[in-house]
């Protein structure tokens, strides 16, 4: 690991994950690259269980795997980019392969496939049975360590802006000290935003950061209101205890209320492996109603050998898989919207480049397909790779660094507050009623903050700034939706809406915008949200 003696780096990535690893991974030796975390070994990606999805078995194909990433988006899905995640996702996979990584094989030495909800096919590639996440981070850590400059304990409060591009970050150490580092590309890795939520299946790091700094540097965001709420988290005295994988279900759990009864029949023809935001609902209105739900496994055999870390975590919890049944219930998992990009991983400031679970490039629609989102960062990740070695920065220059501020902001919620604000009224249930009386919570100190700059609030504000700033955000974006698509639901106007076919809802700096969303390629045609 190389330390860190610069003020300027070729490439700086903000997050630890499978996306910014695997970007690394793709630059040259020659780069010299940063990549600054919150933590050490902390991120969505290394507790990643379910899998990655990959049409590379004899008798797959990508147009397969095409077409059941397209039927769970809801119609929402970029025709374009859902084409290059299947065909460059396939052939990522297959060099990761040939480079060394290793998935889990069945006894006669080929790979073993998993079946995961809407996959009309048996290929989902799993590491270590429940482990794939950490599996595919250590492999791409042991290729990538002697490249990097790895800072940690540290958070990104601002993106620096120089005539309208991006040249750095400024960042929080440990001890509160902020300061300045330059870079001639960023690449905002930032993951996801489950701890926006009181139950999710997220790194305590996810917090919807990337999401937050594009913003406020005035970048472009779409399909804020998509999140997606895994339905089956272990859930112990009100508390979310780990993620129980959607594997599970594909070797046949099954989901049932207090009485033993499924709660699945009669509600989709594919029961246990229906789309994630359909089963979230209905475990989540059995919970409503005042009903536990619990997830039958005993039926699997080789359980422990299948999943062991969920068969561990459930033994540590008192809980044995093979003869009780495990409390589950749903909780934020993943957000299909995000920092919006094209092709290539540009978002619309120069030198800026988002990647993974914080980027929003239109291949999950309203609902991402299982085990696509490890895919995802490979493809696009690899895609920045090339955008990057491409595009030279000759006009960088570094500006003389000034002090900070230490301004503090009036009565701002807390965390907990925001939190169960956005459980009750932006989460796997919504209306009109409960969005505006979250935004309105939200309001004064989301306007506080778009007037202030991050870097010269003082510490305890900066805590809280980004988490609010993404929180507010997603609920404009659900209260301007009026439809339900995919995942986002909302109980007031539950059925799709034609006039909503094809359109996107942009927010930035400059305001909310429709765009359309064609069937074969993007185009757009912008106009004020009414």
């Amino acid at each position: 690991m190389k330390d860190f003696s610069v003020k300027l780096f070729d490439v700086i990535i903000v997050g630890g994950g499978i996306a910014g690893k695997m970007l690394a991974h793709r630059l040259p030796a020659s780069m010299s690259i940063a990549c600054i975390t919150k933590e050490k070994h902390v991120s969505n990606s290394i507790i990643a269980q379910g899998g990655i999805a990959a049409a590379i078995a004899p008798d797959d194909h990508p147009v397969s795997h095409f077409e059941d990433t397209i039927a769970a988006a809801n119609a929402h899905a970029d025709i374009d980019r859902v084409n290059l995640l299947v065909t460059e996702g396939s052939k990522s996979v297959q060099a990761l392969i040939e480079e060394g990584l290793l998935f889990d094989r069945d006894p006669f030495g080929n790979w073993s496939f998993g079946q995961e909800a809407a996959h009309s096919k048996r290929r989902i590639l799993h590491a270590g049975g429940d482990a794939t996440g950490k599996g595919i981070m250590d492999f791409l850590e042991a290729k990538t360590d002697d490249k990097l400059s790895l800072l940690t304990n540290l958070v990104v409060v601002e993106l620096i802006m120089i005539d309208g591009k991006c040249a750095g970050v400024i960042v929080l150490d440990s001890v509160g000290k902020k300061s300045r580092i330059y870079g001639k590309h960023i690449v905002l890795a930032t993951g996801g935003i489950g701890q926006l939520y009181e139950n999710t299946s997220n790194a305590v790091i996810a917090s919807g950061d990337g999401i937050s700094l594009a913003y406020h540097a005035g970048a472009l965001l779409a399909d804020l209101e998509f999140v997606q709420f895994h339905p089956t988290i272990l859930q112990l005295n009100g508390k979310s205890e780990g993620l129980i994988s959607e594997a599970v279900r594909g070797e046949g759990a099954l989901l049932i209320d207090e009485d033993g009864k499924r709660i699945m029949e009669s509600v989709h023809p594919l029961l246990e492996l229906a789309p994630r935001d359909i089963v979230a609902r209905v475990i989540e209105a059995n919970y409503q109603k005042r009903k536990k739900v619990f997830l039958n496994a005993q039926s699997i055999t080789g359980f422990s050998d299948k999943f062991p870390t969920i068969y561990r975590n459930c033994l540590h919890h008192s809980i044995d898989p093979l003869t009780e049944n495990i409390p589950v219930r749903p909780g934020a998992h993943f957000h299909m919207g995000g920092i919006r990009t094209n092709e290539w991983s540009e978002t619309s400031i120069p030198y800026l480049y988002a990647i993974g679970e914080t980027a929003c490039t239109g291949v999950h629609g309203a609902n991402r397909l299982a085990s696509n989102s490890l895919l995802e960062s490979l493809v696009f990740a690899e895609r920045a790779a090339q955008m990057i070695q491409s595009k030279i920065n000759s006009s960088y220059h570094i500006v003389n660094d000034e002090p900070f501020q230490e301004r503090t902001l009036s009565s701002l919620p807390s965390i907990e507050e925001m939190k169960k604000m956005m459980t009750t009224f932006a989460g796997i249930i919504r209306d009109q009623a409960g969005l505006e009386r979250l935004l309105d919570r939200l309001r004064p100190s989301f306007e506080q903050l778009s007037a202030t700059n991050f870097s010269d609030l003082a510490f305890p504000m900066l805590k809280i700034a980004h988490f609010l700033t993404s929180s507010y955000l997603i609920a404009q974006s659900a209260l301007l939706r009026t439809e339900s698509r995919g995942a986002h639901y909302r109980s007031d106007v539950e059925n799709p809406d034609d006039k909503w076919s094809g359109k996107v809802i942009i927010i930035s700096k400059d305001g909310c915008y429709q765009t359309n969303r064609r069937t074969n390629n993007y185009q757009e045609k912008e106009v004020s949200v009414k």
